[in-house]
């Protein structure tokens, strides 16, 4: 599967929908995420424990907008889906500042372990596959 591509980050859907942390973290969730691979974003919508949409992004074409955005250089992410590193790389990766969130930080912080299960999610689905 071609990375970054919708058909990626819905198979990345799925995988947070049966993984019962992001299920906990985001149960009282009502967000929208972009999330920036390199060039390329996807819009994706957090309610009620589970990712109910995701979307192609094309800021002057989608009137739904967003609360706060993950994004990386296509590099970054492409590093994270090859390492071998321990699952708290993704974490490493946001400290740096490699990895950016931006946008409504109040929701954003709200969000923060949701972050790091779709980090890892996103690093485990390119390992598998």
């Amino acid at each position: 599967m071609e990375f970054p591509s919708l058909l990626f980050i819905e198979s990345l859907q799925e995988a947070l929908n049966k993984d019962s942390d992001f299920n906990r973290v985001t149960k009282w969730s009502d967000v929208k995420v972009l999330l920036g691979i390199g060039e390329r974003q996807y819009w994706l919508k957090l309610y009620g424990g589970e990712v109910i949409d995701v979307m192609e992004y094309h800021p002057l074409a989608n009137p739904l907008g967003w609360d706060y955005m993950i994004s990386g250089d296509h590099e970054v992410w492409t590093e994270l889906r090859k390492t071998a590193a321990p699952k708290n790389v993704g974490a490493a990766l946001l400290n740096s500042g490699r990895i950016c969130v931006d946008g409504n930080m109040l929701q954003a912080n709200r969000m923060y372990e949701s972050t790091f299960i779709l980090i890892n999610k996103i690093r485990e689905i390119t390992t598998t596959s």
